[in-house]
């Protein structure tokens, strides 16, 4: 699939409304399990799009609506994202500091406050 892409050759598809989207999904799966998402979700997001940009078959918009589709909210974060938020490797470390964070937590809902939440993506494994 790679060697496609740099040889700019062009994915079949066949000819109805719902082909083109499909098949854009299962090569965006395909590339995305291919690459390095459990620990880096959003750079390998950026490196499945720079990828299909240069092949030039499909537009950012459509490449972004796969992705929109195929997002999810978690707390189950990413080496990528507690680098960013390094708070949460330090509040993870202590028992303690879990049962502090967990009755905020709890307030914090009765608050309304936003809790931290990392968008990964989950698409459908194609063989």
């Amino acid at each position: 699939m790679i060697q496609k892409i740099q040889e700019k050759s062009p994915f079949e598809f066949k000819d109805n409304k719902r082909s083109r989207p499909r098949t854009l999904r299962v090569i965006i799966s395909k590339l995305y399990y291919s690459l390095n998402f459990q620990n880096e979700p959003k750079a390998t997001r950026e490196k499945v799009t720079q990828l299909l940009l240069y092949h030039g078959q499909f537009s950012k918009d459509e490449i972004d609506e796969t992705f929109q589709f195929a997002s999810r909210r978690t707390t189950d974060y990413s080496k990528e994202f507690l680098e960013l938020h390094p708070e949460l490797i330090a509040a993870s470390k202590s028992p303690e500091t879990k049962n502090e964070i967990q009755k905020e937590e709890a307030e914090t809902k009765k608050e309304e406050r936003e809790i931290l939440e990392e968008i990964k993506y989950v698409f459908p494994r194609y063989a």
